[in-house]
């Protein structure tokens, strides 16, 4: 079960798989639709510079 799922990187030769933010959260929430949640990978990127990776926002609110 993947823990992380990664926003790709814009690199050489890649473009037909990049996904915008945008879209990569709406296909995150369909797949929270879909499974349980320990099940669901977070959603990341990785920042040049950063120690991490970085958590993308779904938007979505803590009730």
């Amino acid at each position: 079960m993947p823990y992380y799922l990664h926003v790709l990187d814009k690199v050489q030769g890649a473009a037909h798989f990049m996904v915008p933010d945008s879209e990569a959260r709406e296909i995150m929430k369909s797949l929270m639709s879909l499974v349980s949640g320990y099940m669901v990978p977070k959603l990341t990127r990785e920042i040049g510079g950063e120690p991490s990776k970085t958590l993308l926002d779904l938007g979505l609110r803590q009730v």
